[in-house]
């Protein structure tokens, strides 16, 4: 047979060494991989091996097994290419048509019977294998979850479990048949192999990397497989799956008309075999995407304990008699003693060695069990995930490494060290006595004071000592009642024994009254407590003699109320300077978040206010909303920086018409809302006020009025006294009576529902108009006629002043702000990007900056503004500080405007005194296009 090989050159040229073609590489390496990834190769030799010794027989046995397989396949294809040339593309059905072809049907018989065999315990295999793999590792985990929380969790799990192997089998074969189905362009066994050779080759990067690569991850493992797999499919698998048409539009143009993605020369590689190329490929970026997502990854502890279990495990690790090569029994002993600390350390440690006859030579290598043990023993201290990376790392062969160790050790020891003493400190600084005991009813833990109070003589109070022998001292001195000795102890004993807490006082027979108390620990031991309460008896014994006199008693109850009021008053104080705290940040984010929502409305307006009207609605809700959040947290902040002392006032000339007149403007819209009418007078007489926080009064007076009134009209307006204004809001609601004129300027009092109106509100307006009016000096009066209305006045003094000149109202007319360039600074992102888009909504060009450096950068890079916002705290400087700073960057003055939520009056006066601008946050759309028209004439 081989003379005829060699006779015939075409067939000789067939079996010439190529060891290095593609093709023949490309076959081995994913042969090599199919030994260890496919299901079936990966489920016998690791899953169902039971013993790891069989390993060292498989390292021979199975290539024996190939080799076989390979010499009897040999002599077959050499005879079927002499024979039977025109078959060499289906060269598969060699063993049925050699023995066709010489009518030997008993050998045909015989390889029928074989191949079918052989088939048939291959799909077995194979179908056994991966439903079992779906089985435990997908299907029952899901089923075990579902019924967590059923009364019977595990009833039927043995019959649920063969349902879902038989289902995963019924699966999986219809899913191969569907598969075969669709791939029938394939006319031979050996390329569908390789293909499916190709795909299962996906694992092996993962697989190997988790075994010898301790910064492998999980993450990179999915995102390696994903790349694979995917290409995969659409360098080998589509190609085989669509028309011959489209698979040769796609290697001409590529998909998406991309020449670099054609499926057989991706990236423009050219000249290589489809499935080299395919695999070339799919594993290049498999491996890529697992080498670079698993070093992005973040390895946690439990990451760190598993690389350690598997990648740091010496190969015979399960023979304990061996010792580890690169740590011997000193390095051991040093960990030991940095973890545990010398005395305890060294004790434990020979122990365990004369008990397991381990040789006490230090620089012998150290056993793996002795290795172990010392695990056990650090996971007491550190705990397990620690103490596993500490002796994971000290396993390996590097001295940098080992250092690391040392340092890890140290540094654990010396945490462990200050905790101890730490705690010491603070039980030492504990005026009660205390005694800690562990499970073994041993003293773990002291105090002086618990040794003082029982006075105990040196020695007797150590670490160790068995609270059995305390007790019993202490009963020979005669502290206990009882007439039996031992009795009493073992009853002291079996109540920490059992856990059980307790209280109770004792006399001494020093004449000491000692108040015990008693306290289980989890896991085990005990903590008590002795407090000496002597002089608290005493005082009791006193006061019981002299509750005698009822005068004492009161005097002992108004002491007690007296407290309590104190404490209260204290717990209130608390309360209200915590929400002027809060208040500020509060109000930044409510403020930011109003200035989106309108200017997001008008944007909606302006583009097409009929298609977008429900979101316009919307739109107006949330303002609405944040308007009522925006008040209650005011009021909120209002009422604790009055009762605190806190609230800021600027008393200055004002002229009323000022005032009034956009209170006038506001509330009219709101009370034709209502189906009221708003009359009012404007006065254009100059008083002496805070503005701001006249306007709030004015304004709950007002809202009030509106709340109220169910139909009829309000009156706003004012009367001339001598040197003073009384401003008056009349309604026409429903009265208040004459016993409810104090109640009503109290917190969270509203008056009972007297008309079919749905009244809102928290009842803080009036409380509010009342304190403020008191700290500005003003009068605040009610006089009300049930059934026919009410009428609220506050009566303010006039100015003997001229206004300021910031304050003057301009004669000539307002010019619009359209174009207007501002300037804004703000350290909020959030408030900074609402108020750009506030002033953009007002056809302003802005720009926005984040602190001084910023700023001045940016303003190199731009003309100068007509007007500086810049807010008042910041980062790393003030808001004078900024406007000081870009004052340089141009030739002409830039007009400026600081805004801040602070209150305190001397940034306002500051403000003055620099001749800039004020505005008091929360800002709103209307404040801030008021600003820029007045900064604009």
């Amino acid at each position: 047979m081989w003379q005829q090989v060699a006779l015939q050159d075409d067939v000789f040229q067939i079996f010439e060494p190529t060891l290095f073609s593609q093709s023949f590489v490309t076959a081995l390496l994913l042969s090599m991989v199919a030994i260890l990834c496919l299901p079936r190769q990966f489920h016998a030799g690791v899953v169902e091996n039971n013993d790891l010794r069989h390993l060292r027989t498989t390292r021979w046995l199975f290539p024996l097994y190939l080799l076989m397989f390979a010499v009897f396949v040999l002599p077959i294809v050499v005879a079927g290419v002499i024979t039977q040339p025109y078959l060499i593309g289906q060269a598969d059905t060699y063993m049925l048509s050699l023995p066709m072809a010489q009518d030997n049907s008993t050998m045909l018989m015989v390889s029928f019977i074989g191949g079918i065999a052989a088939a048939t315990g291959m799909v077995i295999v194979s179908t056994v294998s991966l439903a079992i793999m779906l089985t435990n590792e997908v299907l029952l985990p899901l089923w075990l979850q579902s019924r967590l929380h059923e009364r019977d969790q595990l009833a039927g799990l043995s019959r649920q479990l063969r349902f879902l192997r038989r289902a995963s089998i019924l699966v999986l074969l219809g899913l191969a048949f569907a598969f075969h189905t669709l791939i029938d362009r394939f006319d031979g066994l050996a390329s569908i192999g390789l293909l499916s050779f190709a795909a299962v080759a996906q694992f092996a990067p993962s697989l190997v990397g988790a075994l010898y690569w301790r910064t492998g991850h999980k993450q990179g493992a999915f995102a390696g497989l994903g790349f694979g797999f995917l290409l995969w499919f659409y360098c080998l698998l589509m190609p085989v799956i669509l028309p011959v048409e489209w698979v040769q539009t796609l290697n001409e143009r590529g998909l998406l008309g991309l020449g670099l993605l054609r499926p057989h020369a991706m990236f423009g590689i050219e000249g290589l075999e489809p499935l080299t190329h395919g695999v070339f490929w799919s594993l290049s970026v498999n491996l890529a995407a697992f080498i670079y997502f698993s070093r992005r990854a973040s390895h946690d502890a439990l990451d760190e304990a598993q690389a350690a279990r598997f990648v740091d495990m010496p190969m015979d690790w399960w023979r304990e008699g061996i010792g580890h090569p690169s740590i011997t029994t000193a390095e051991l002993l040093e960990v030991c003693k940095r973890g545990l600390g010398h005395p305890r350390a060294e004790p434990l440690f020979f122990d365990y060695m004369r008990r397991r006859n381990v040789s006490e030579q230090l620089a012998l290598p150290a056993p793996l069990h002795l290795v172990r043990y010392v695990e056990r023993l650090l996971a007491g201290t550190m705990g397990a995930s620690t103490a596993r990376i500490v002796m994971s790392t000290l396993l390996r062969k590097q001295n940098s490494r080992h250092d690391d160790v040392v340092r890890m050790m140290d540094e654990a020891s010396e945490l462990i060290q200050f905790n101890h003493q730490l705690l010491r400190t603070t039980i030492e600084t504990i005026s009660q006595g205390i005694c800690v005991v562990d499970r073994q009813m041993q003293v773990v833990a002291w105090n002086q004071a618990y040794v003082k109070l029982f006075d105990y003589p040196d020695g007797l109070i150590r670490l160790g000592r068995p609270i059995e022998d305390v007790y019993r001292y202490n009963a020979e001195r005669g502290y206990y009642e009882g007439g039996n000795l031992e009795d009493d102890v073992s009853k002291r004993v079996q109540l920490l024994r059992e856990g059980h807490s307790h209280q109770f006082e004792r006399e001494l027979p020093n004449g000491i009254v000692v108040e015990v108390r008693g306290t289980p620990m989890m896991g085990g031991g005990f903590v008590s407590t002795y407090m000496d309460i002597t002089e608290r008896k005493r005082d009791e014994q006193a006061l019981r003699q002299i509750n005698e006199s009822l005068e004492n008693r009161v005097a002992e109850r108004t002491r007690k109320l007296t407290e309590v009021n104190e404490k209260l008053a204290r717990a209130n104080d608390g309360k209200t300077r915590f929400l002027a705290a809060a208040g500020h940040d509060l109000m930044q984010p409510l403020n930011a978040a109003q200035l989106f929502t309108s200017s997001l409305r008008q944007q909606l307006v302006k583009r097409d206010g009929e298609s977008f009207s429900r979101e316009v609605d919307v739109l107006g809700h949330i303002d609405t909303s944040l308007q009522a959040a925006e008040q209650i947290i005011s009021a909120l902040m209002e009422i604790s920086k009055l009762d605190t002392g806190t609230m800021p006032t600027h008393v200055h000339p004002l002229r009323l018409g000022s005032l009034m007149a956009p209170l006038n403007q506001e509330f009219s819209a709101l009370a034709a809302a209502n189906g009221l009418r708003l009359r009012s007078v404007i006065c254009e007489a100059v008083v002496e006020t805070d503005e701001g926080l006249l306007r709030r009064v004015l304004q709950n007076l007002l809202s009030n009025a509106i709340r109220y009134t169910e139909h009829g009209r309000i009156l706003f307006g004012c009367r001339r006294q001598h040197n003073a204004i009384r401003i008056e809001v009349w309604d026409t609601g429903p009265g208040i009576p004459d016993d409810q004129h104090e109640q009503i300027f109290r917190e969270f009092q509203r008056l009972p529902q007297q008309s079919r109106k749905p009244v809102k509100g928290l009842g803080l307006g009036l409380a509010i108009a009342d304190r403020i009016c008191r700290l500005l000096g003003h009068r605040l009066t009610v006089r009300s006629w049930p059934g026919k209305g009410t009428v609220f006045s506050v009566t303010v003094p006039l100015a003997s002043g001229e206004l300021p000149p910031l304050l003057q109202e301009a004669e000539t007319a307002s010019k619009g702000i359209e174009g207007l360039r501002v300037f804004c600074v703000d350290n909020d992102p959030a408030l900074l990007a609402s108020l750009v888009a506030a002033l953009e909504m007002l056809d302003c060009d802005v720009v926005a900056a984040s602190g001084l450096d910023d700023a001045l950068q940016k303003a190199v890079n731009n003309p100068a503004p007509d007007v500086l916002l810049v807010d008042y705290q910041l980062d790393n400087e003030d808001g004078f500080a900024v406007i000081e700073g870009l004052d340089s960057c141009w030739e002409d003055v830039v007009p400026a405007i600081l805004m801040t939520a602070d209150r305190n009056p001397h940034v306002r006066e500051r403000a003055e005194e620099q001749g800039v601008g004020f505005l008091q946050k929360p800002l709103t759309e209307a404040m801030l296009r008021r600003a820029l028209e007045q900064i604009n004439s």
